[in-house]
């Protein structure tokens, strides 16, 4: 799929992500790369068993000290990516979630967090 046809499938404009910003599905960290109020992509090291269908995650930003949890969320995309650091042989997914349904104090603070801790269009 070219790039016009991924833009025009989505119903949302993307954002990419200061470095730093972190979601959690559980225990395991990801980091964001980019953010849109309806979906978000990351990178998400493989230590056991990776999520499947829909599961629950939480946002951080600890330089703005925001804090959005417990996100329902589903895979929309998933693919092997390159580690960060070329010493580690740990496998890396890149995650594309679609969010499920998010209450008003979701919504609204998720929209806090792309005016405030994005930095251009992805």
């Amino acid at each position: 799929m070219d790039e016009k046809s991924e833009q025009e499938r989505r119903a949302t404009k993307r954002f990419r992500v200061k470095e730093g910003a972190l979601a959690f599905i559980g225990t395991v960290p990801g980091t964001i790369i980019d953010i849109s109020e309806a979906g978000i992509s990351l990178n998400y090291t493989v230590f056991e068993q990776k999520p499947e269908g829909r599961f629950r995650l939480d946002i951080f930003f600890e330089d703005d000290e925001f804090a959005l949890p417990d996100i329902e969320a589903e895979i929309v995309a998933d693919s092997q990516t390159m580690a960060e650091s070329g010493y580690i042989d740990v496998p890396v997914r890149r995650l594309g979630l679609r969010f499920c349904e998010l209450s008003d104090g979701q919504q609204d603070k998720l929209r806090y967090f792309i005016l405030h801790n994005t930095t251009s269009a992805a």
